[in-house]
């Protein structure tokens, strides 16, 4: 009775004295405030007044000891029910969040078709500014039990539903801070917004407000007013977008699997998802019914622009399940797209096979300068490059030249070239077979494949360009062989073993080869690194198998128009192709595109591997570890232009004079 004297003095106590047993392992509890029910509540009047007349209660008509005060933590709870709108201010005293002041008012016909997200923060802004005077000014918090709220409220503005949009800008003046809080927690709002004030008229010119806001951003979006027409019929029309509106009005539920079935894919976005006269909006975007995808969907493909841009363009209007998979399909699928595509990616890099010895495999090309008919010869060991005039480009020519290159260096197991006319003719194929050497080609139209031997042809070209004479260009090409490379070594230590002699003084040494699994080593690691450098913005291409329907890429057009079928894979990534006039091309992998439907491109990608082969056909036999330097053909291709035969007059060829004879 000491202890607890307060609970036995004081108003609410019996007169006189009683005597009272109490346990004394029970702590007494203070429960919260009950939900009163509506059937009870006259009852409960009655007996307020009968216990008031009793002198147990007493009517309190002025503040109680809870006022408010701007020092202490301030909350405001609201809720939104069917029929209006319950809110109460709140202060911690001692722990305790205690009720300032109440506001309820009644919806309006509008705001009661609202969906259950924008009434609930339409009772939190009626409550910011019903309490306006109390909280203007600082930091506050607004709890909610519609969970989806508090994460709209971080959203950018342009992503909300219209409505929304509207009411959140009016919420910017407060520094307001959005919590979830349960709904059985919430039982004062939840009942003011039962039992709303009489005397509180319903705010109809803010609703007339949010409703003008709605129009101007519906009106200005770019779609006519028959097309906004026709979405408003359809929808109607749709059985899911039926029952999405019946969801998005009455409130979601607080699980996806409570949702209908029909409705559940549209769990991720419902934060976002409103109904606008009669028309479901994702945000700012009209949900499109099933009938008018299709139609949409040509809409947006219409000008064929490409896939990015055709889903930008859909994403600034229109909205439906899957509809980025929708716009890939039809970009996919489009004829004309896939005539006008442009070049394709690039692929993974296909490096060579670094040689094991010096003059192994050599490349050779043809180039023109100052008017004047070149042949090159490199060796993919050294880097070694052996440059002589022609006369003409023809095959005789050609063969003349590398057989006194071959003389002087040995004769290559592999000699890799385009497909010049000087090197696909019988006569070529005639000295290859004499001399007992492997003639391996690159794809047409792809000079990369062949890449040393372009790039060397760069590098003579600018020594060309500017040495004054033919003796300059002597002396440079004679400097830039002794030079060191990248390795340490320069060309002619790595063909020949030793420094040859420039214009700088050096040391004799061996002939024998110096420091090969050194160069060997160095090459792949280089090669790998390049490799990996190029093949972080390349990926395979589908594969291609016998008989498969494929269409050409015109070099001079960068278009697709012709068609064909595969014959054979002539080597890695590159294909014999029968085109439809009966002709017999060969391509590379890049300049062929894989005649697929839209529905089997995604199961193409998943097939693909990454076999040391990969881009063709598993036709040879061979594999990336089995095969040696000399059955692995590279796949790239280089080409160059055939210039017109000049009719020059014969001359004697003089053989050039080595270093070591004049020494």
């Amino acid at each position: 009775m000491e202890e607890y004297k307060d609970c036995f003095e004081g108003l609410g106590c019996l007169p006189g004295e009683h005597k009272i047993c109490v346990d004394k392992s029970v702590s007494p509890v203070v429960h919260p405030c009950r939900k009163i029910p509506f059937a009870l509540r006259n009852k409960l009047k009655e007996e307020l007044v009968r216990m008031e007349k009793l002198g147990v209660i007493k009517k309190i008509d002025e503040p109680t000891e809870w006022f408010y005060d701007p020092e202490r933590s301030t909350r405001i709870s609201a809720d939104a029910s069917q029929f209006g709108l319950g809110a109460v201010l709140l202060q911690q005293h001692d722990g305790q969040w205690l009720p300032v002041a109440y506001a309820s008012r009644a919806l309006t016909s509008a705001e009661s078709r609202y969906a259950q997200i924008e009434k609930e923060l339409l009772a939190s802004l009626y409550a910011c500014e019903r309490f306006h005077q109390y909280v203007y000014g600082q930091a506050f918090e607004v709890e909610t039990d519609h969970k989806p709220l508090v994460s709209i409220m971080s959203k950018p503005l342009n992503d909300c539903p219209l409505r929304i949009q509207r009411m959140l800008i009016r919420l910017h003046k407060y520094d307001v801070h959005m919590l979830y809080t349960q709904g059985k927690y919430m039982y004062t709002a939840d009942t003011l917004s039962r039992a709303v004030d009489k005397e509180e008229s319903a705010d109809s010119e803010k609703s007339a407000e949010i409703q003008a806001y709605v129009d101007m951003v519906v009106s200005s979006l770019p779609i006519t007013g028959d097309r906004t027409e026709q979405i408003r019929r359809e929808t109607s029309a749709d059985e899911v977008l039926k029952e999405l509106k019946i969801t998005i009005q009455t409130g979601w539920p607080e699980n996806r699997k409570d949702c209908p079935i029909t409705v559940q894919d549209y769990w991720n976005c419902r934060a976002e998802l409103t109904v606008v006269d009669d028309i479901v909006m994702k945000g700012s975007k009209f949900v499109i019914p099933s009938s008018l995808r299709k139609q949409m969907l040509q809409k947006i493909h219409e000008g064929h622009l490409g896939e990015v841009k055709c889903k930008r363009r859909a994403r600034e209007v229109m909205y439906w399940l899957r509809i980025n998979h929708d716009i890939s399909q039809t970009t996919a699928s489009c004829d004309l797209c896939r005539i006008h595509r442009p070049k394709q990616q690039a692929e993974p890099l296909m490096t060579h096979p670094v040689p094991h010895r010096p003059y192994y495999k050599v490349g050779t090309d043809l180039f023109d300068c100052d008017g004047k008919s070149y042949i090159l010869v490199t060796d993919y060991f050294s880097n070694y490059p052996e440059v002589g005039a022609l006369q003409s480009t023809s095959s005789k020519a050609v063969i003349s030249f590398l057989k006194t290159v071959f003389a002087r260096h040995g004769i290559p197991c592999e000699l890799f070239s385009d497909n010049g006319p000087q090197f696909t003719s019988c006569e070529f194929e005639a000295f290859a077979e004499e001399w007992g050497f492997q003639h391996k080609t690159s794809s047409p139209n792809y000079p990369r494949s062949n890449g040393l031997a372009e790039g060397s042809v760069k590098l003579i070209k600018n020594m060309m360009k500017k040495a004054q004479d033919r003796d300059d260009f002597q002396k440079s090409l004679l400097i830039y062989r002794s030079a060191p490379l990248q390795n340490g070594l320069s060309p002619a230590q790595m063909l020949m073993g030793r420094r040859i002699r420039s214009n700088l003084p050096v040391n004799e040494d061996l002939l024998t080869p110096k420091g090969a699994h050194k160069v060997t080593q160095l090459k792949e690691e280089q090669k790998a690194k390049q490799k990996k450098l190029h093949d972080r913005m390349a990926k395979h291409l589908p594969i291609l198998k016998l008989g498969d329907t494929v269409r050409l890429r015109d070099i001079s057009t960068g278009t697709w128009r012709k068609k064909g079928r595969v014959e054979e894979e002539v080597a890695p990534r590159s294909f014999r192709i029968q085109v439809e006039n009966g002709t017999s091309l060969r391509r590379n992998r890049t300049d062929l595109q894989l005649q697929t439907t839209g529905t089997d491109m995604a199961a193409q990608e998943m097939d693909q591997q990454d076999p040391a082969e990969s881009g063709g056909l598993v036709s040879s036999g061979l594999t990336a570890a089995s095969a040696s330097p000399a059955d692995v053909t590279p796949s790239h291709v280089s080409t160059s232009a055939t210039p017109e035969r000049l009719a020059r007059p014969k001359r004697q060829i003089h053989p050039p004079k080595r270093l070591i004879e004049s020494c």
